[in-house]
């Protein structure tokens, strides 16, 4: 695989640590200013890549490796750089509470902007609203965070230091609830009847041939039978549910909009009521409906349960992001997967309900599918129907293709899709028109081919998503920032695409998502990689005549020999032995084992043929 997790992590390091400056003038900002979602993605950077590769963790001074501490030499020695990285969570929490009501606020900031043809600037107020990408965001932190904390404690001796380490966590558990608590009331259910304007959308998106028809509006409902009974399970919109269970001319969507929904009920928890007015509308946003799962992922995590991140009170909240997490996930890759011919997915573009379409949205359909297809332990032949979408969109988004003269295709890396938030123009207001600006085509596709090629088995589909991958890295490693500062970070599409406008300075949002698939490769690289199996059947038939062999050199008391004789029985008999432990999930290694063992099996009986002879 061209891309190296471990040297690419650490060169990042670098970079974000010449960019950021010292300890003592600590820059937090990108491109974009600071919001508490691109402070949150840079510290995401520095906590993320010890969790993939405890190899580069610094939590423990006297185990820091040197590359570790030269990477991050702007933080300081190794006894420094924890202590440093501790500050900065704490100073991020105080950034993001509210001083008036104690609550931590999820502002979207500078991320929020208006539509492409508008000059207004968003409003203050609007500035401030919550959004879900800070909500889910948070939930990565803090439970990274978290973790952090709990590893670096028990190596700190000085009382006020250990003082600092419980107030952060304290602060950090206080934002993870209430992250939780957000996303909890930002899940909804959008209903319609089937032969609306959405229904026909949706329709024609599962069959674009057949389009609306009853029988079609039947199909889609049978399929989502158990999506449904969830629905009721969820207890709120209980009427809006058994509406749609009592209609069958009825339709849905089920997931995240962009904030709070409108009408959304409180949270109440042992410590707090979690009941700020909500303005989004009531209709899920594919691109926050990922983000959100996403997140949520990170709370049922091994590590998260093995080190017991989560209290009473982060469980409870955690159920019901289950179960709306499950829903979200079931109903997506239904409606993405449904026939047994073509599925939706590899019908390019996604098609929403809006009647929008995008090569972007069909990414984020596949981000679902493939959750989904992990979840359901697919066959490989659903992964190779994923894996030619991806190849299609990396086509399509011109990412191993050359662009042509004024190509559309280009919009979707600068300046992005453009998405509207409806509700986020304050009502009543003369405040302009917000959206959200969805332009991480690159990472979203790596990192969906390396997570594809983790899942499967065969080896020639395998090696497919990886040269997929390969070619991803590629793109990627040209956008990166040439000069200044900001060199190595990301992102200046203008590299690959000189007619798109250059940017100059690196943006959070951007590094972020290229750290974690470093991160995803970092696991695909320790997984067990899916043994051939061709290669399965050599090295099996290489074993059995190997221990055919050696079992004939027992049985004709060559271990009673000499003591050279005994020692090289010994280790050959150690090798079989690894070889039979290794065949299973490194079939080439037991071969090359197996190999060596026949060959000094072949010395033994090419020596007693001499010795015959004379």
């Amino acid at each position: 695989m061209r891309l190296q997790p471990r040297q690419e992590l650490l060169s990042v390091w670098k970079a974000i640590s010449r960019w950021c400056g010292s300890g003592q003038a600590f820059s937090w900002g990108d491109r974009s200013g600071r919001n508490s979602i691109s402070d949150a993605e840079l510290l995401l950077c520095l906590l993320l890549p010890p969790t993939k590769l405890p190899g580069i963790r610094f939590d423990r001074p006297d185990e820091t490796k040197p590359d570790v501490c030269a990477a991050l030499a702007s933080f300081g020695g190794a006894v420094e750089i924890p202590q440093r990285v501790v500050r900065l969570i704490g100073e991020y929490l105080r950034c993001y509470t509210d001083p008036g009501t104690g609550l931590p606020e999820f502002s979207g900031g500078s991320y929020l902007t208006t539509a492409p043809d508008d000059d207004r600037e968003p409003t203050p107020e609007q500035l401030a609203l919550e959004v879900v990408d800070s909500y889910a965001t948070s939930v990565v932190l803090a439970t990274a965070a978290i973790g952090f904390l709990r590893g670096y404690r028990p190596q700190v001796q000085r009382p006020s230091h250990r003082e600092e380490i419980d107030k952060v966590e304290v602060d950090a558990r206080k934002r993870l609830t209430a992250a939780m608590a957000g996303l909890q009331r930002s899940f909804t259910l959008s209903v319609f009847r089937g032969d609306s304007r959405a229904g026909r959308a949706l329709c024609e998106t599962v069959s674009p041939e057949e389009g609306y028809s009853a029988e079609l509006v039947a199909r889609i409902r049978n399929s989502l039978t158990d999506v449904m009974a969830g629905l009721r399970e969820l207890g709120s919109s209980a009427d809006e549910v058994e509406t749609l269970l009592e209609n069958r001319d009825l339709l849905f969507e089920c997931g995240w909009s962009w904030g709070i929904v409108q009408g959304a009920e409180p949270v109440k928890t042992p410590t707090t009521v979690y009941a700020q007015p909500g303005l989004a509308e009531p209709y899920p946003y594919l691109y926050f409906t990922v983000v959100a799962v996403d997140g949520i992922r990170d709370l049922f995590s091994r590590e998260t349960r093995l080190q017991g991140l989560l209290d009473e009170e982060q469980q409870s909240l955690a159920r019901i992001l289950n179960l709306q997490w499950d829903l979200a996930q079931r109903y997506w890759s239904t409606i993405a997967t449904l026939g047994d011919d073509r599925w939706p997915v590899e019908d390019l573009p996604w098609r929403t309900t809006d009647e929008e379409e995008s090569d972007y949205y069909s990414l984020l359909v596949v981000s679902l599918v493939r959750h989904a297809l992990l979840d359901q332990g697919a066959p490989d032949s659903d992964l190779a129907r994923i894996a030619r979408v991806l190849e299609d969109l990396a086509d399509r988004g011109r990412i191993r293709r050359r662009p042509l003269a004024a190509d559309p295709a280009l919009k979707l890396h600068h300046p992005g899709t453009w998405v509207a938030l409806v509700g986020a123009d304050l009502a009543g207001s003369d405040a302009p028109p917000l959206g959200w600006r969805l332009g991480e085509l690159g990472t979203l596709l790596l990192g969906r081919a390396l997570a594809v090629a983790a899942q499967a088995n065969d080896h020639r589909l395998r090696a497919r998503l990886l040269r997929l991958a390969d070619e991803a890295w590629r793109h990627l490693e040209r956008r990166r920032l040439r000069d200044g500062k900001g060199a190595g970070l990301w992102d200046e599409p203008a590299n690959v695409y000189p007619t798109l406008p250059r940017r100059g300075t690196p943006s959070w949002y951007h590094t972020t998502r290229a750290m974690q698939c470093m991160g995803t490769a970092a696991d695909l690289i320790q997984g067990v990689p899916p043994p051939g199996s061709m290669l399965s059947d050599i090295a099996t038939e290489l074993l059995v005549e190997a221990e055919d062999v050696f079992d004939e050199e027992q049985l004709r008391g060559s271990g009673e020999g000499g003591p050279a004789l005994r020692d090289s029985l010994s280790r050959q008999a150690i090798g079989l032995r690894r070889a039979r432990r290794l065949l299973p999930t490194r079939p080439g290694t037991a071969a090359a084992l197996t190999l060596d063992v026949l060959r000094e099996l072949d010395k033994l009986a090419a020596a007693r043929e001499s010795e015959v002879g004379d």
